[in-house]
């Protein structure tokens, strides 16, 4: 019997591409992979340590792979990611009954790790970079995540992932290019950029332009369809002249833009150490809704940051109603031990959070009905994420996987025939109504 694997990813899109790395390295060592986790030999979970909540989950699918090898059901535990950087060994001390624990610096050792700990002679393929890149997807056949940098420069005061993750590294674009031509070459029509920080891309290495330069040569891979930005830091001296020329005409940049702002009030934004201004962020929303007219903009905001007042609340809350997000998120502030804001005093109590955080919510979901309502009877090319004999769950430009809404539209006899259409896994939709944060469509 070949050796088999299980691997579970949790947290954000940056961490599936760690994930589908690691997945590619067991593969390509002939560890083969099993999605019966209750027999397989090694079970690899990447963890997420963010906030509190994703360490908790961590810990429990964790302590869920104990109880399967105990009951004989796993023969080894690896455990990667976030929570491991800065709590190897004290995870080490309170969980014994896993058999490797890896930071994120040293994922790419797995295979190394399994041939150590289990004394099996597994095929540890070279993978220096002089043979040709190779990397899995998940979840969606047409859609792939592109990790564009590691770490983050920036110093927000509520954030962890400096201490976890390290300083910002760009990642050499000749690798990057390499990926999306593989990813390209499998089928994949979107590209989805992820990093910390998007639109700081270049700058560490001295490249000025870096997201920019980076775009057009992105854009110029035959087989890509579609290029959607995420995470870009609401800075007016990263959103240059030439980097919204390109997003408003080159066709392949979708006309999305991910920008979380966390916060409006100008004395939060400051403990924050966000570096910008209420007056800044909204100059540069007006900006692109007046340069990019279709631009979809979407957010994410923090309520019940240590200090919050009710005014500050109010003015949050005023902010999103003046400006209709098209997709919006929202989060509880989370107390975290690493980072400055743990030392701030006034912290806003468990109770208020939840109400702001639920006000928030509700406004947005009151606000969608006149967001969507612009897209009834027009008609939007649309990429296919799944199917059945009835139905069919499609995306817009405006809508990422997973976070977003989307179109639901009758299949009709696309399931047989969709896989070889000439465009790829797209399809026209005219939007016939809006329900709740997605929208029904007819082909």
């Amino acid at each position: 019997m070949p050796f088999s694997f299980n691997l579970i990813s949790l947290g954000c899109p940056k961490n599936q591409v760690d994930s589908e790395a690691m997945f590619t390295r067991l593969e390509k060592s002939d560890i083969k992979f099993t999605s019966d986790i209750d027999n397989c030999d090694v079970c690899v979970i990447n963890t997420c340590g963010f906030i509190e909540a994703a360490r908790k989950e961590s810990i429990g699918v964790i302590m869920e792979a104990v109880k399967k090898k105990q009951s004989g059901g796993i023969k080894y535990i690896a455990v990667t990611g976030c929570m491991v950087n800065n709590n190897i060994e004290a995870l080490k001390a309170e969980l014994p009954e896993v058999d490797i624990f890896l930071t994120t610096f040293d994922e790419g050792k797995i295979v190394e790790e399994l041939a150590s700990i289990t004394g099996k002679k597994i095929k540890n393929k070279n993978f220096d970079g002089s043979e040709k890149f190779e990397r899995e997807h998940f979840n969606l056949k047409r859609t792939a995540y592109l990790k564009i940098s590691e770490g983050c420069g920036r110093t927000c005061s509520f954030c962890t992932i400096p201490s976890i993750r390290g300083a910002y590294k760009s990642k050499p674009a000749e690798e990057i290019i390499s990926e999306a031509l593989y990813l390209a070459a499998t089928g994949v029509r979107e590209l989805i950029i992820v990093s910390q920080d998007t639109s700081y891309y270049g700058i560490d290495l001295n490249i000025k332009n870096g997201l920019y330069r980076l775009l057009r040569e992105l854009a110029e891979i035959k087989e890509i369809k579609w290029i959607r930005l995420m995470y870009l830091y609401p800075l007016k001296t990263l959103f240059t002249d030439d980097l919204i020329s390109l997003i408003k005409n080159e066709e392949k940049i979708l006309k999305y833009i991910d920008m979380p702002v966390q916060h409006i009030s100008d004395r939060i934004l400051k403990l924050m150490k966000r570096g910008e201004t209420k007056k800044d962020i909204i100059n540069l929303i007006q900006k692109l809704k007046k340069e990019i007219p279709p631009a979809a903009l979407r957010t994410s905001l923090i309520a019940g940051f240590p200090g919050e007042t009710d005014k500050d609340f109010e003015e949050l809350l005023e902010f999103v109603k003046d400006v209709k997000f098209d997709n919006l998120g929202v989060f509880k502030y989370s107390d975290e031990r690493s980072a400055p804001s743990y030392k701030y005093d006034l912290k806003v109590n468990a109770k208020t959070k939840s109400e702001r955080y639920k006000l928030l919510m509700e406004t947005q979901k009151t606000l969608m009905p006149h967001i969507l309502s612009k897209h009834i009877g027009r008609t939007y090319e649309a990429i296919i994420d799944e199917t059945n004999n009835k139905t069919a769950k499609l995306r817009t430009y405006f809508q990422a996987p997973d976070i977003d809404g989307c179109v639901y539209t009758y299949a009709g006899g696309l399931k047989n025939n969709f896989a070889n259409k000439t465009d790829g896994g797209f399809m026209s939709v005219k939007i016939l109504k809006a329900k709740d944060y997605d929208l029904l469509g007819a082909p």
